[in-house]
């Protein structure tokens, strides 16, 4: 029988103990928290070039432009048009002088389809497209057909969505239910002829699983045409004056008039009897939103039909009744024939309309398909990234504290120029610049993931909003990545560049973050992006798995800097990539220099008598500085730190232990999918856990990496919450997570276990309220393969209690995770996860807080104590 003394408190509980850490890895975010499932949706690709990536030099990490991919067009051509592209070296490229007409904004290209006038056939194309296949200049025009459109045979756009490519490269990923509601928006601007455009998402085998979004797409006039000789309804749909090249196009929605979302207020094609046209019904009135350059929105909702998943198809129709006339009754949808979903065609009558035998030329971007119900749908500060509500409920019930973003090595990139560049996020949609990622080189092609950034640092920060979670944004503090095998070129410290790029993007995101609208810039990108309300920003880490003394030096100029303005701002120092002491040993010296006032400052290398401008005064958390340290180490390795932070000093400098995962990957374990994730890895970080919380007067803060995988895409076995397109998988190690984090009390007590063999691979923390409040958490772990019984006294922790309360009952609830050692859960990239762990909970009373309780804590397992 082994003893387990609950004693007094000693000290305050972090209050930022266990946050969460996201990373763009793993399509965390594209294909994941991102709600909208379209691949490529702006025609903006940008990939890494696979060849490159094992060379070495200024050959290495080459950018690879390719705007095109992952989309099928059959029966039509398509060109990428735009003003800028990524050059090789992720460089913006100037391409106006190619570009037939403008985009809707300078940094978004976008596709120009054409349908007829000699799309001939060019072979089957494959909806992933493979690096080798693809257009490597992003200029040229790419034209994937399987024969032009005719009269009997619409043309037809597609794309898979997110399904992890390899051998999963030709499934569809767009995740449908049935009775969903989606929301489907596009981008068109018509350039010659007319045509019926169909919007939706089709199964395997062809058949409906949503309803249509139908518009009608027609140039009012011919390009080259006066002002003076614009059609009838120029005036409503130009933007300003027409110029020479004005098109005047006319974009309509169509509605079936029994459509549950039909008011009245948009055009509409009856569609005979509802109950024979299934599909019709499920279509609402499009919203036509008139923007400039003869651009137009179009937004719209169907309904989900049917639960599979499927790709998205864009029919386009020409060469029939175009123009909707009073008393025009065009054929109506039907889900039975989805290659002829408007049904016979006719000759074409309308008025001002080309011949039916002339191309079809329109501008498309911006594609969007999502459930409706993404998270924080109709609150309109989410007007522009969108994120998938199943995935943010699983955060949310982390009840994390603090969120850190973008990353992770994404933060400093591989090469100059691929770091994370936080000012290409925010702003509206189109004006937001892509990126590849570096986590490129673990995709089954070794190339395709882009970074469209439609969830950048304006999403990141509303999402720590909604979580009650604080921000911990992280950028690049001018060295590459410097783990093994990447390209850490480092800026010149001294240099303009450095001053531009580096430290003003620190104090331009603070005011971002922070600033009054009325008298700063960026704060007034807040505002314009529909947050005019600060979100609080109070600290900001500085690089990621950053180390050495040009890094120490880059870091005390940053610090510096955010200090002289923001003295409270609290900075997070990179302690490297390996969790051992010698090799932080540099890291924490100058850390704990800088809290205690000795470091010498970065303006004038005089030794500072007190906190000068390295050291943050008065901060959040009340330290002057946090060290962040990584580890991917082994079971056995966590578990042996347990102890870890019991020396650690209590001078100022605090811990942020800010990636961890027992992996196995420090300890050259192979990575595979049957040995992550397992039972044994979360009851070793279990073990480190119960150390981080009675040390949490040093260990500020904890976050487990990577936090959400893609299934199949995944480039890190290893990760808290998995995913498919339907389903969220929390893991084993997720299980663990949340008992830490939603049962934390305000105070740290003192827990003594009786010294004994069998205790041996016991570790106990317990945290609860002040003494005039009986609750407490206890957290006992057995990582041992037999039971061990203990006895568990809470009397001396309930000492300070009023008399009433120290002589009351006590009641006592158990829950109890066990599982084979082995166990993980499961997900496919259809159905559901499969379960792992075993959970029990029981309920008891003692007579009073001197009773002590006789307990058999199980093996391989993790017992939550709660005493109230």
């Amino acid at each position: 029988m082994v003893r387990i003394s609950v004693g007094a408190p000693t000290h305050q509980t972090s209050g930022r103990l266990y946050g969460a850490f996201f990373e763009d890895i793993n399509h965390s975010a594209d294909g994941g928290l991102n709600a909208n499932m379209v691949n490529n949706y702006s025609f903006d690709g940008v990939y890494l070039d696979h060849h490159t990536w094992r060379l070495s030099g200024a050959d290495r990490w080459r950018t690879q432009a390719d705007p095109l991919r992952f989309w099928r067009f059959d029966g039509c051509s398509a060109v990428s048009c735009g003003t800028e592209i990524r050059g090789t070296h992720g460089q913006t490229l100037d391409t106006s002088a190619d570009c037939p007409a403008p985009p809707i904004h300078a940094h978004s290209r976008y596709a120009r389809i054409t349908v007829g006038d000699g799309c001939e056939s060019a072979g089957a194309g494959d909806a992933n497209v493979q690096p080798d296949d693809a257009a490597t200049d992003g200029m040229t025009g790419v034209t994937i057909t399987d024969g032009p459109a005719t009269a009997n045979r619409a043309a037809t756009i597609e794309n898979l969505g997110y399904n992890g490519g390899g051998t999963n490269a030709g499934e569809p990923a767009f995740a449908i239910t049935a009775g969903h509601t989606y929301d489907v928006s596009l981008c068109i601007r018509a350039v010659s002829g007319a045509a019926r455009l169909s919007i939706c998402v089709i199964g395997g085998d062809g058949s409906p699983l949503t309803g249509s979004a139908r518009l009608i797409c027609e140039a009012g006039r011919t390009p080259g045409a006066n002002a003076g000789d614009c059609a009838g309804d120029c005036a409503s749909n130009c933007t300003g004056g027409c110029a020479s090249d004005c098109t005047a196009p006319s974009v309509r929605g169509i509605a079936d008039p029994s459509s549950p979302h039909n008011d009245g207020t948009a055009d509409r094609t009856p569609a005979g009897n509802p109950s024979d046209s299934p599909v019709s019904a499920d279509v609402s009135p499009a919203t036509i939103e008139q923007l400039d350059d003869g651009w137009v929105r179009v937004s719209a909702q169907v309904n989900g039909l049917a639960t599979d998943y499927g790709k998205l198809r864009i029919r386009i129709e020409t060469g029939i009744s175009i123009g909707i006339r009073p008393g025009d009754v065009p054929d109506a949808e039907g889900p039975s024939n989805p290659d002829n979903l408007n049904g016979p065609s006719r000759p074409n009558t309308a008025d001002g309309l080309d011949d039916p035998a002339s191309p079809v030329v329109f501008d498309l971007d911006l594609v969007q398909f999502m459930d409706a119900d993404y998270w924080g749908a109709g609150d309109p500060k989410w007007r522009y990234g969108k994120l998938r509500r199943d995935l943010v409920e699983a955060i949310a019930a982390l009840h994390p504290a603090f969120v850190r973003f973008p990353g992770g090595c994404i933060v400093e990139g591989v090469t100059p120029g691929n770091e994370y560049r936080w000012k290409d996020t925010v702003g509206a949609l189109p004006a937001r610049r892509a990126q590849y990622s570096m986590w490129s080189f673990k995709m089954p092609d070794g190339s395709s993931y882009c970074q469209s950034y439609q969830i950048g640092f304006y999403e990141y920060f509303c999402l720590c909003e909604d979580l009650g979670a604080k921000p911990l944004p992280t950028l690049f503090a001018g060295i590459a990545c410097q783990s093994p095998g990447r390209d850490p070129r480092h800026m010149d410290t001294d240099s303009e560049p450095f001053r531009r790029n580096v430290i003003q993007d620190y104090l331009d995101l603070i005011e971002f973050a922070n600033g009054d609208p009325s008298t700063s810039p960026w704060a007034a990108v807040r505002r314009d992006m529909g947050h005019p309300e600060p979100f609080g920003l109070d600290m900001i880490g500085v690089g990621n798995e950053n180390f050495g003394a040009d890094y120490v030096d880059k870091f005390d100029r940053i610090a510096a800097a955010i200090h002289e303005r923001y003295p409270d701002m609290l900075c997070v120092m990179s302690a490297g990539l390996f969790p051992f002491r010698p090799a932080m040993a540099r890291t924490w010296h100058h850390a704990r220099a800088i809290a205690s006032g000795s470091a010498a400052t970065a303006k004038t290398g005089d030794s500072a008598t007190s906190r000068g401008p390295l050291a943050a005064v008065g901060s959040a958390t009340g330290d002057a500085i946090l060290v962040d340290e990584h580890s991917y180490h082994s079971p056995a390795w966590f578990e042996s730190q347990a102890h870890r932070f019991d020396d650690y000093p209590r001078c100022g400098a605090g811990v942020y232990f800010g990636e961890y995962s027992a992996n196995g990957y420090f300890a050259g374990q192979p990575q595979t999918e049957q040995g992550a994730n397992t039972w044994r890895s979360a009851l070793g970080e279990a073990a480190f856990l119960t150390g981080c919380e009675r040390n949490s007067d040093v260990v500020r803060m904890t976050s487990y990496a990577p936090l959400l995988a893609h299934i199949p895409a995944k480039g890190w076995a290893q990760n808290l919450i998995e995913f498919n397109p339907a389903h969220v998988n929390p893991t084993v190690n997720y299980e663990v997570e949340r008992l830490f984090s939603t049962h934390l009390g305000p105070w740290t007590y003192d827990v003594a276990i009786e010294s004994n063999p069998n205790a041996k691979h016991l570790y106990v923390s317990v945290t609860g309220a002040d003494n005039d409040d009986p609750y407490r958490h206890i957290k006992i772990v057995n990582t041992a393969e037999r039971p061990v019984d203990v006895t568990l006294e809470i009397a001396r922790g309930l000492a300070g209690l009023s008399a009433t309360a120290s002589h009351g009952p006590v009641r006592i609830e158990v829950e109890t995770l066990t599982a084979e050692p082995d166990a993980k859960t499961v997900i496919g990239y259809r159905g559901e996860a499969t379960k792992a762990i075993d959970r029990a909970r029981r309920t008891y009373t003692l007579p009073s807080p001197s009773s002590l309780l006789a307990m058999k804590i199980p093996p391989y397992s993790v017992t939550l104590v709660t005493s109230r």
